[in-house]
Formats: C-alpha cells, sequence, structure tokens
C-alpha cells in the first residue's frame, strides 16, 4: 500500500509538473505570435490574441518618455492606421528569452527579455533590445494579452552607442509632432552634421524638408541617407515619390 501511495504521489506530481511547463510553453508561444503578427503587418493574426475590452493597455517606456495606448477600440484603431499607413512587412530576427513566468488559475504574468535584429537595416541601428512584461487572461481555454509593457533599458544610459544621434532625432520628431517643421529642420541638420557617417540623420533631414516643401533639398538628404544604406526601402520609396512629382 505504502509503494502505491508513493507512486501515486509521484505521478501527480509529474502530472502538475507536465501541466505547469505546457501552460508555459503556451504562453511562450503566444508571445512569440504576437511579435511576429505585428511586424507582418497581419492584423488578423494579431488581433485575437488581444484581450478586446475596455480595460486592456499597451505601454512603451524609454528615457523621451511614456507612451500609452487604453482601451481596446483605441489600441485597434492605432494599429489599423499604423499598418494602412505602413503595410510591407518588416524583415525581423527575433529572440525571445530570461522568462520569469507566473500562472493563477486564468490568469498568467510574463516578464522576459527581447531582442529585435532588423536584417534590412545596417548595423549602426539594427538590434533593438527590450525587457518585456505581459498581463494575460485565458479565455475560453486560450491565453491572451490583457496588457503590455515594453521598457527600452539601454535608453536610460548616457553612454550608449548613437545615444545622442537617437535623442536629437526623436527630438526633431517631436517638434514635427506639434508642427515646428522649420526647428525640427535645424535639430536634423546638427544630427547630420555630428553624425555624417549615420545613414537615418539624413533620411529624417529629407523627411523633414518635404515637409516644408523644399523638394531639391528633400531629394539631397534621401540620396544621401540611401548611398550610406541602399538597403533601405522606406527611403527609396520616398525619394521615388518626391521625383515623380
Amino acid at each position: 500500500m505504502r509503494k502505491f501511495t508513493l507512486l501515486t504521489a509521484v505521478m501527480a506530481v509529474a502530472t502538475i509538473v507536465y501541466g505547469q511547463n505546457a501552460e508555459e510553453n503556451n504562453i511562450k508561444n503566444l508571445l512569440r505570435a504576437e511579435t511576429e503578427a505585428y511586424f507582418r503587418r497581419d492584423l488578423e493574426a494579431w488581433k485575437p490574441l488581444w484581450v478586446h475590452d475596455a480595460q486592456v493597455n499597451r505601454n512603451f517606456i524609454s528615457k523621451n518618455g511614456l507612451f500609452s495606448n487604453n482601451g481596446w477600440d483605441s489600441i485597434v484603431a492605432l494599429r489599423e492606421r499604423v499598418f494602412k499607413e505602413n503595410p510591407k512587412p518588416v524583415p525581423i530576427q527575433l529572440k525571445n528569452d530570461n522568462y520569469t513566468i507566473r500562472t493563477n488559475g486564468n490568469i498568467a504574468w510574463a516578464e522576459y527579455d527581447q531582442e529585435l535584429n532588423y536584417p534590412d537595416l545596417d548595423t549602426t541601428g539594427g538590434v533593438g533590445h527590450s525587457r518585456e512584461y505581459r498581463v494575460l487572461v485565458k479565455e475560453n481555454d486560450q491565453w491572451k494579452i490583457a496588457s503590455q509593457i515594453t521598457t527600452y533599458p539601454r535608453s536610460f544610459t548616457t553612454n550608449a552607442p548613437f545615444a545622442i544621434e537617437n535623442d536629437l532625432n526623436n527630438a526633431g520628431y517631436q517638434l514635427i509632432a506639434t508642427n515646428r517643421i522649420k526647428e525640427a529642420i535645424e535639430v536634423f541638420a546638427l544630427n547630420a552634421k555630428l553624425f555624417p557617417n549615420a545613414w537615418n540623420t539624413y533620411d529624417s533631414l529629407g523627411e523633414a524638408y518635404a515637409l516644408a516643401g523644399n523638394k531639391k533639398l528633400a531629394i539631397e538628404n534621401y540620396e544621401k541617407s540611401i548611398k550610406l544604406n541602399p538597403k533601405s526601402e522606406s527611403g527609396a520609396a520616398a525619394l521615388a515619390k518626391l521625383k515623380q512629382k
């Protein structure tokens, strides 16, 4: 009887461990699928992986501030607009590791490191590192994302490579967002002067000149950008559009 009881206990523990591992693998697969669907611009594959209610939220935190999007209607409307404006899939090489996953019934918490490699970009800006946090809810026996927090720890280090370049570039786009195009051009021009071998500085400057209606300088800067980074499909498309006008 004792041997039977011990064997039964061992089998019960093994069943619990197996079930936990299966749940963790399901969660990992979902998290990877969500990121891959996003960069494929596959809205119909992306939407079912999320909870669709007013409490769902997406948050991005870096030294440049907090971007937060709350409520499913708002989140999906923004994604639809982004995918419509940028429909072409973005090739990525995805690596997720250092997982911490906790489950309790129909609620789960996941924390992990994410590395995104963009093979179409050059080595100066082709890799993105983030620390990811997710709250998941199980609906109809399927895990779904209820909350996302993405942080960029490396953005807070002042000695990170290209930190100044990135900061100036972000500042320029913040000026564009408030319709201060002239000031944005000044910031982008300074960035290009400080980092003359960085293709993205000229790409941003070309975009700002195009917004200002200066076709000649827009073309000139896009050409400089593409010369440094021939793989820039967005830059090539913008240049071709300018030359058609």
